[in-house]
């Protein structure tokens, strides 16, 4: 497999490839799901237009989009409720990539009014690094509410918001895919767990060592490139590159 050395082919190259791994995980949520990467730095993002499913996320379907949910790059409207995401991008420079979805065990650990906890090795990612939002704002319509959510957030990797779903984000469309589909699992195994007893929480020491482990280059780069293999394997059909119009 090659990749361009051009920063936005890759970027969205990647995007593709986290639309179908994403979708492959159950993670879509119909046309309310959303996922965005941006260029560090940029003020405008990409997606898929407004009404799509993860699923159809192809290169040539991908729209740009400035922090008003204007298109500039494509004739589709974009989604009117990525505030979340455009409040997100304002205050956190750092962050390249977004996903908030309605996954099914996220969603569930937000209704019971409980947070993310460290009671697997692999949800060792989240440790002091995930907050739960306990409010219900409705649809996120207006710059106001988004601000809300990300001024929650704060400096973590994800948020879970009651009775709607979950954030998360990283500094990379790899960053933040894997670390989605670690708290989708993580969420399930937790909720399994308070279903036929009292979870047992792994121990501080050993966890923040896993934690660092778990975010080094190397292994989220070896872990990216398995998903991406999963995905292409899964949905041999989609592509990935941009065709000349």
């Amino acid at each position: 497999m090659t990749y361009s050395t051009d920063p936005l082919s890759t970027l969205l190259h990647d995007l593709v490839h986290a639309f179908q791994i994403l979708a492959m995980d159950g993670q879509g949520s119909g046309i309310s799901g959303h996922l965005t990467a941006r260029l560090p730095g940029a003020r405008t993002f990409w997606s898929i237009p407004y009404g799509y499913g993860f699923e159809e996320a192809t290169a040539d379907e991908l729209i740009e989009s400035d922090f008003d949910l204007r298109t500039v790059t494509g004739t589709l409207p974009c989604n009117p409720t990525l505030n979340i995401h455009t409040e997100i991008y304002e205050a956190r420079p750092e962050v390249c990539c977004i996903l908030h979805t309605h996954s099914e065990a996220s969603l569930t650990l937000g209704i019971v009014g409980s947070n993310l906890e460290p009671v697997t090795q692999s949800g060792a990612l989240f440790y002091e690094d995930i907050v739960l939002f306990d409010e219900f704002d409705g649809i996120v319509l207006d710059k106001k509410e988004g601000a809300n959510i990300a001024s929650w957030l704060g400096s973590n990797r994800a948020i879970l918001l009651r009775n709607h779903g979950s954030v998360v984000v990283g500094a990379s469309v790899a960053e933040t895919t894997i670390a989605a589909t670690v708290l989708e699992f993580a969420a399930r195994v937790q909720l399994s767990a308070m279903a036929v007893g009292t979870p047992k929480l792994l121990p501080a020491a050993e966890i923040r060592q896993t934690k660092a482990f778990l975010q080094r280059p190397d292994v989220i780069d070896l872990r990216w490139k398995l998903l991406v293999r999963q995905a292409r394997r899964h949905n041999p059909q989609f592509s990935a590159e941009r065709t000349s119009k």
